[in-house]
Parts: C-alpha cells; structure tokens; sequence
C-alpha cells in the first residue's frame, strides 16, 4: 500500500480510503491516479490473505454496470437476479451486489473480485462496446470463475449466458410486416446495452428480408429503462406528418408507455398504431390492448448462469469447458398488433 501512495503521490491513508470504496474523500483525479497506481504495480488488496475470511468465502459477486440511479428496480434484472439468487440459496451460497458507471474505472465494479471477496461473479453490463468489453478483458486477467450475461463472447474460455435477442426482433418485424405494415419504428434506450444492440440488428435483419428500408427518423434510441421516458418519443413519431403505423419498443415497459401515449392522443391500437414490446414481463399479457411481445427466459438464464458457474468453481469442473449458452425465445402475439 505504501508503494501505491508512493507512485500516486498520495498518503497511505488515501490509498486505504480507495481499497476500501470510500471515494467521497478524494477528488475524481486523485482515485484515478491511485487506481492507476494499484493496476500498474499489480496490487489487488487480498481480504482472505488479511485473514478476515476464508480462502472459500461462499459469496457469488453480481455485478452491475448500469448508470441509472434505480437500476436493480428494472424487471428483467430483477429475474435474472432471482433465478442467481434461488440457485445460491440452495447451494448455500450469499448474493453480493456491486454496481458502477460505465464512466468509472473498471477496478470499481470489479473490486469485490479483485479483494477476493467472491469465490465467482456475474457481469451484467451497459455502456459502449469498448467499455463493457475492456471490464470483461479486466476479469479475465485476475479470475476465470465468472460468467457474463447477454454478451456475445469471442473467447470460448469465457463462460456466458444469452438469449437470441437477434432472432427475436427479427420475429417481432416480421411479424409486423406479415399483418401489412410497412412504416415501423424502433424505440430503444439511450445507453447501449448488447440485448438491445441485438435486437435492433434483427429488426434491420427482418426489414431489409422484406424490401424495406430502415429509416433513421423513425429509429429513436433516446429513452431509460423507465415507462415514462418513452413517452415524448412516442408523442413525437406520432405526431409526425408521415406516422409509423407500428412501434416496436426494445422493452415492455416502454412499450406499455407508447400504447398508453397512443391512446391519450385518441388513436386506436392496433388500429391506427400497433405497438409491441420485448421480455414477456408477468404483467404484459394483463394490459389492455395485450401486449405483444417477445418471451425472454430471464428467470431461467440466472438459474442456468449460477449453475454452470458453481459447479465451475467445484473441485470436479474446475478443469472443465466454458460453457456459452444461449436460450431460445418465443414471439407472443397478442391485442396490441
């Protein structure tokens, strides 16, 4: 630690208030140069090695990058940390939630692992391409016992867990195109995310399989994660001079929002708009119009994604392949469309 404050120019008692996450005692500047620091001399302070736990210390690190200030109340992480956290509790493993900012150094979201204070971890991740990609290259250089969710991995030693989102957008488009639409919107969040990346691509995929276009003004990647950002991108595509007749929304929730926007503004769905969702949240099917959406298994995916990352971590499949699993998805069509 006192080679850290060294090189960082910093007191050692900075460098402590770092490993131990109190950030608000030191300016953005000074924690990244004591993050610096530690990654450059290769010091990851060890909380077993301090002895203050066991070498196994039955804690499974989820890991979030998300810079929304609710981000654990959205529904679809809320799933997948149920089927975690079901698994865990009977295997008799504790559930760890860190969270950061895409804007944060890695060594922020990753420090439960890098204290050894997780035998495993989960990463779910937002942000730009390079960013969620240089967390993932970051674990990989201290631990190979976590799994990643939704990405699309290249390197078949990650273990990693999906759905096809890509299949499933596509599903949704053409759809939409089969009941005769031609004019369709895609409404999607402003942070990238890889599931909503995916299932962008496969609206493109389905469109240009039908001898559409896509057209940039009716593609809006503006909202959050929340119902009511959605609203003033549907009040703008709706009340555009040459309107979509369908919406296709990269979330439930979003989608009940431009249905309930359609509706206020005394148009007919689907008979003026349709409009759909994605994930297949419990309440979807109970809205009215029912929602049409696409099923996405997330419940299943955490209890599959604690699965193969406790028996990587058991004596048996410590030497065993990576497993990349990717789950099926299911078109729901229902009233809206």
């Amino acid at each position: 630690m006192r080679e850290v404050a060294e090189l960082a120019g910093v007191s050692v008692q900075t460098v402590s208030n770092h490993v131990n996450g109190r950030y608000q005692y030191m300016a953005d500047d000074t924690r990244r140069r004591v993050a610096d620091a530690m990654r450059e001399l290769g010091y990851h302070p060890n909380v077993a090695a301090r002895g203050l736990r066991s070498a196994e210390t039955r804690t499974l690190g989820f890991l979030i990058l998300d810079q929304h200030a609710r981000f654990l109340a959205d529904p679809l992480t809320d799933l997948i940390i149920a089927g975690v956290g079901d698994v865990a509790r009977e295997q008799d493993y504790g559930i760890l939630v860190q969270s950061a900012m895409p804007s944060d150094e890695p060594d922020r979201l990753l420090t439960p692992v890098l204290q050894s204070r997780v035998d495993g971890a989960f990463l779910v991740l937002s942000g730009e391409q390079a960013v969620r990609g240089e967390i993932i290259r970051r674990i990989a250089e201290v631990s190979d016992q976590f799994v990643v969710f939704d990405e699309l991995v290249e390197d078949p030693s990650y273990m990693s867990v999906r759905a096809a989102d890509r299949d499933g957008g596509r599903l949704l488009a053409a759809h939409l195109i089969e009941r005769g639409h031609r004019t369709i919107a895609f409404i999607g969040a402003a942070v990238p995310w890889a599931v909503i990346e995916q299932r962008y691509l496969g609206f493109e995929d389905a469109l240009r399989e039908g001898g559409i276009e896509p057209a940039p003004e009716l593609v809006r990647m503006e909202a959050g994660w929340e119902p009511a950002s959605a609203v003033p991108i549907a009040t703008a595509l709706l009340e555009a001079d040459d309107r979509p007749t369908a919406i296709i929304c990269s979330t439930d929730l979003l989608a009940l929002a431009t249905a309930d926007t359609a509706l206020s503004a005394g148009l007919e769905v689907p008979g003026d708009v349709a409009v759909c969702g994605f994930d297949d949240f419990p309440f979807s099917q109970f809205a009215r119009p029912a929602l049409t959406t696409v099923r996405i298994p997330a419940y299943d995916m955490g209890r599959e994604a604690a699965r193969i990352l406790i028996e990587h971590l058991s004596s048996e499949r410590a030497d065993g392949p990576a497993e990349q699993i990717e789950f099926s998805v299911e078109l729901m069509v229902r009233d809206s469309t």
